[in-house]
């Protein structure tokens, strides 16, 4: 045999070795630095970008709108329940969109248009809808001690799950990397899907950097790539103020939806 060939299956040999490691679970006695890792990170995570400001494209498809073109978003992140998301393009703004607790106020500016209503928990079936979205855009969730204790191991790292007290049923994958890479809410008959598939940075500042969001029944599929994400230092006063004009037409749920389908907000 050939030196070549001999390196040549050294390094075969090698590089199996090194996957079978990458794919074997968590050996028994990591779980607990694990879970200790998960919940550092995630809270410090949840904490750098606590008041953040960023840019991200957003492409969103489904049965609700159909596949629409890929939007540039400015986003602007308050901890712990208030999002703005301004959607973008060369001659300015065309939607803008706050949610604060369960409210949530939307402005389509080129057609007069105008949304502005709470309870919007109940319409999309996700307990406090805005921080649950500043949760996803830091991947800052923390699983109790009790779904750790009772954690299922698997190849790529462990499954969790638990019930919290509002009755929301949760379940959670991390990886071998104490990162969250999908996370699965659910509410009655009615389910939310976060997945993780990108990440940017390392350490206590690592953050998401692609989102993929979708409901149980293909309603709504939203993917979400994160250019940027910096903490703000200093707030403008008006960031989160949105006040539609006394001539906005007003929609409803049901009318923002068809306004979507349409492509309303298309480029």
């Amino acid at each position: 045999m050939t030196s070549r060939r001999r390196v040549a299956r050294l390094a075969t040999l090698v590089g199996c070795m090194l996957a079978l490691g990458a794919c074997a679970p968590p050996p028994p006695g990591s779980l607990e630095s694990l879970e200790v890792t998960a919940r550092r990170e995630a809270e410090r995570r949840e904490h750098h970008y606590a008041d953040a400001e960023g840019v991200a494209v957003m492409r969103l498809d489904g049965r609700a709108t159909g596949k629409l073109p890929a939007l540039d978003v400015r986003l602007d992140l308050d901890s712990p329940d208030r999002v703005r998301l301004q959607f973008r393009w060369l001659l300015g703004v065309l939607g803008d969109v706050v949610a604060r607790g369960d409210t949530l106020v939307a402005w389509v500016p080129s057609e007069r248009l105008g949304v502005m209503f709470g309870g919007l928990d109940d319409s999309l079936g996700v307990h406090e809808p805005a921080r649950f979205l500043a949760q996803a855009l830091t991947a800052a969730w923390v699983a109790p001690h009790e779904a750790w204790r009772d954690a299922a191991v698997d190849s790529a790292g462990v499954r969790l799950a638990w019930t919290e007290r509002d009755g929301d049923a949760w379940t959670m994958h991390v990886d071998r990397h104490a990162r969250p890479t999908t996370a699965t809410v659910t509410r009655g008959d009615h389910t939310i899907t976060i997945r993780v598939s990108a990440w940017d940075g390392t350490g206590a500042h690592a953050r998401p950097e692609r989102l993929e969001i979708a409901d149980g029944d293909g309603w709504v599929r939203l993917r979400l790539d994160v250019d940027d994400l910096h903490p703000v230092r200093h707030r403008r006063v008006s960031a989160f103020a949105l006040v539609l004009p006394a001539d906005a037409r007003t929609l409803d749920w049901g009318d923002l939806t068809r306004l979507l389908s349409l492509g309303g907000l298309a480029r």
